[in-house]
């Protein structure tokens, strides 16, 4: 959970009008939004004057944010949004300046670590998703422990350390990129050390004074102000139907995991074969958790630097077992619970959607309409006895209701999108199971061609029963996956063409035969992407982790 006492202190000023509870957060965070302005200015005279726009900002918001708001993870990001607006003229000269830096001192013997990140940090840190970004700024910018990082991300210690610890190489990738090459810890013993300076005294009162008082703040500040609000604010339709696209294509080549439901039958014999197949239940519902952290690096001829989309997405939804079919298939049902989705583009937020938050909330953002309307939708898959999809029924109930929420262009897009090739993907991960007893050690293939909105895709995985273990108190088969996804045929129909000229999977699943079900899993996907259009071609990275879960059951 998120720290109460920061929470308790911003719904006290907003309120109350509570001067000393502003203060208190001013005082409490100033050398964080300070440093990092810093940072991005690379002057102290702009980094005050950021510092003051972020706090105006944290003002006029007090009454928004959410109970779950981690603070200094919403002021890190606040400030480097802020930073940006207040240098956009001089980003890319000073990006080619750092790049020349780097290759100067890529000779030095023993170069200390902080000179050579610091330049990039803000430009790492933006490629992190959100909850990766907030682990790092609660571990390594406020030196939190692991426990309380944890705390804060609404998780447990191990899993806080998991997300440190993958977030850190993250980072590590990207300076390896471009010439730094450091260990993780290396890395973030150089962030815990600097990343955080010292204010200049008094700065905590005047932001307070200029922030939480309402006292005259300078034009320049807050033209600030204005800017950084604009760049937090969703204004591309595109990111959204981008991001659709990945949603669907996640769905498609990825593990569905089930958590805590009871048993139904014997568990197997411990070191022995195991029977390897989902087993539904006729009645019941397996409501089911996807959270997908990615990263797409593309690059365009004669523009510098690459552009760079982060996708952080969590979604819900609940499939029921409505009956087995004569063939020894099954009627299932699906139902969209919930999403949230947060996009940035070039290091600025371009959309930031939760369908919890009130509707009235999604004033300005013309994709909300159109993710909302997902909302509580049901589609019906009927599978044959091997679990692959043979038809669906309710997509035209889908598409009137994105119809009646979108203009004609948004349609276009997003029935492209939700076409019942790529809707069938939901249902079809079944496919991936051998239905049969595999023994300790034995492998098995799956190989299949999936439509999509960018051409028939190849997917090619091996599967292979490494070892039982325990796992979340339960007996379960440990299975790890690596594969590849290829574009078989491309289409042109929307008058770009994009193949994936390499794409690797990679991951783990533990299975429990006592449930029919997997318990848990993780998948990596890496992807490189060539896009032609009519003016040029470009080139795409997509590195994506996909962990998924199926939530307790009644």
């Amino acid at each position: 959970m998120p720290e109460l006492d920061d929470i308790a202190l911003l719904r006290q000023y907003a309120e109350d009008n509570s001067e000393s509870a502003f203060a208190t957060l001013a005082e409490k965070y100033v050398n964080l939004v300070y440093s990092t302005a810093l940072r991005g200015a690379g002057n102290a005279q702009a980094a005050e004057e950021i510092t003051q726009a972020v706090f105006i900002i944290l003002a006029r918001k007090a009454r928004s944010l959410s109970k779950r708001t981690i603070l200094s993870g919403w002021l890190y990001q606040t400030t480097r949004l802020t930073a940006a607006n207040f240098l956009r003229g001089e980003i890319r000269r000073q990006k080619r300046e750092q790049e020349a830096y780097m290759q100067s001192t890529l000779n030095e013997p023993e170069p200390e670590v902080w000179p050579q990140i610091a330049p990039l940090l803000e430009a790492a840190m933006t490629g992190l998703s959100e909850k990766d970004r907030s682990a790092i700024v609660l571990r390594f910018f406020e030196n939190k422990s692991l426990g309380e990082v944890g705390s804060a991300l609404g998780a447990n210690e191990a899993a806080a350390k998991m997300r440190v610890h993958r977030a850190l190489d993250k980072l590590r990738k990207f300076f390896s990129k471009r010439g730094i090459v450091l260990s993780a810890p290396l890395i973030a013993g150089a962030i815990s050390a600097n990343s955080v300076h010292a204010a200049p005294v008094g700065l905590a009162v005047a932001v307070t004074a200029t922030a939480a008082q309402g006292s005259a703040a300078a034009a320049s500040t807050l033209t600030l102000v204005k800017g950084a609000l604009k760049l937090m604010a969703w204004t591309k339709m595109k990111a959204a139907a981008i991001t659709g696209a990945v949603v669907l294509l996640t769905a498609g080549t990825t593990t569905i995991a089930v958590k805590e439901f009871a048993g139904h039958r014997a568990p197997e014999t411990r070191g022995g074969p195991v029977d390897m197949k989902i087993t539904w239940i006729a009645g019941r519902e397996y409501p089911m958790h996807i959270e997908m952290d990615q990263t797409v690096t593309t690059d365009v001829p004669n523009r510098f630097p690459a552009f760079v989309q982060g996708v952080n997405l969590t979604q819900d939804f609940d499939f029921s077992a409505l009956k087995q079919l004569d063939n020894g298939g099954w009627q299932l049902e699906l139902k969209f619970d919930s999403e949230t989705l947060n996009v940035t583009q070039g290091g600025r937020s371009v959309m930031s959607f939760a369908s919890a938050q009130s509707a009235a909330q999604d004033a300005g953002d013309p994709a909300a309409p159109i993710l909302r309307a997902m909302i509580g939708t049901r589609i019906q898959y009927f599978t044959d006895a091997q679990g692959a999809v043979e038809k669906l029924e309710g997509l035209d109930v889908l598409k009137s209701r994105i119809n009646a929420a979108a203009q004609p262009q948004q349609q276009a897009v997003f029935n492209e999108l939700f076409s019942e090739d790529t809707l069938k993907q939901y249902g079809s991960f079944a496919e991936a199971m051998p239905k049969r007893t595999v023994a300790l050690g034995e492998s098995w293939h799956v190989k299949k061609d999936i439509s999509s909105s960018i051409g028939v895709l190849t997917l090619d995985m091996k599967y292979t029963f490494k070892n039982w273990e325990q796992h979340d108190g339960r007996q379960c088969a440990r299975v790890a996956e690596v594969g590849n996804i290829l574009t078989k045929n491309v289409s042109t129909a929307t008058g770009v063409a994009v193949e994936i000229t390499n794409g690797d999977i990679s991951g783990e699943f533990w299975f429990d035969p006592a449930l029919g079900m997997i318990v848990e899993a993780d998948n990596n996907q890496n992807m490189a992407l060539k896009i032609t259009t009519r003016a040029q071609i470009m080139t795409s990275q997509i590195n994506r982790n996909v962990r998924l879960s199926l939530l307790a059951g009644q």
